[in-house]
């Protein structure tokens, strides 16, 4: 098993005594699912590497210099989010198997507990590989795709970065007495993938300010962007345009919103965004 498998699977370890009970009666289908798990994250892994060879890292984006925004990039960005609707949905399914409750208000039962676990790192491993094949597919960099994610559902609609219906239902399970416990490795912790995110999108801006600085009748919004890098670096929690984007980028944004409303769960949010390498 690879490193990067070793990583992505362990990061997605389940300790509660009913999946445990599963896993001793389907031994042998549990050897079967870390297979396929297995050639699922090397795949995602694969074409990651590419996207990073052709478009370079995630942090190397350059923003348009048009207000960081290009329409048509947008459509571009849109036409994968809508490619990932299936395994989207399907993770976003097994994350609701997590909830305390069942739709009716009833405590969740052990068993359909265990199952939404056992689902839930397969259904991300997945929607990695579709993610990173729909990029290639459509000539999409991680960093192009990471500034449109960040820029169209955190910084103009208002979710926040570690968005994680996962995470609260864990919490309030806890909360409850209850005892199913899910460990996750690097970047599947919010307060982790709040960080990254904080240093790519910085990188990004100034890599903006460095592209604007030859180009005089852009020196107003050269002169905004450079204001909100230095909030951000005054303020170690704070992501950039967290309390909404300047104007000249909401109303570009406008015509776009229910696709981009249409397009973001926050049941997969916190995978969204996931860096197998």
């Amino acid at each position: 098993m690879s490193s990067t498998s070793s990583k992505v699977l362990t990061g997605c370890a389940f300790g509660c005594l009913a999946l445990m009970i599963v896993v001793g009666v389907v031994g042998w289908m549990g050897y079967r699912w870390t297979q396929d798990a297995v050639a699922t994250v090397e795949t995602a892994a694969e074409a990651e590497r590419e996207l990073e060879e052709r478009f370079g890292r995630v942090r190397k984006f350059r923003p348009p210099l048009d207000h960081g925004l290009s329409e048509e990039r947008l459509e571009v960005f849109l036409s994968v989010r809508e490619l990932l609707s299936v395994p989207r949905r399907e993770l976003a399914e097994a994350v609701a198997g997590i909830a305390p409750t069942e739709g009716d208000g009833k405590p969740a039962g052990g068993l359909r507990t265990a199952g939404a676990g056992m689902r839930i790192a397969p259904r991300t491993l997945e929607l990695g590989r579709a993610r990173n094949q729909a990029l290639l597919d459509n000539g999409m960099g991680l960093g192009e795709y990471t500034w449109y994610y960040w820029l169209s559902y955190y910084a103009w609609l208002g979710h926040p970065p570690a968005e994680s219906e996962l995470h609260d239902a864990l919490a309030e399970r806890a909360a409850s007495g209850g005892t199913m416990q899910m460990s996750f490795g690097g970047d599947l912790e919010p307060e982790r993938m709040t960080w990254r995110l904080r240093r790519d999108l910085l990188a990004m801006l100034t890599n903006h300010v460095e592209d604007l600085a030859g180009d005089p009748e852009r020196t107003d919004w050269r002169e905004e962007v450079e204001a909100e890098i230095r909030e951000v670096d005054a303020d170690p929690d704070r992501v950039p345009w967290q309390d909404g984007v300047p104007q000249a980028i909401a109303d570009r944004l406008e015509p776009y919103r229910d696709r981009l409303e249409s397009t973001y769960s926050p049941a997969t949010n916190i995978f969204e965004l996931l860096v197998l390498q």
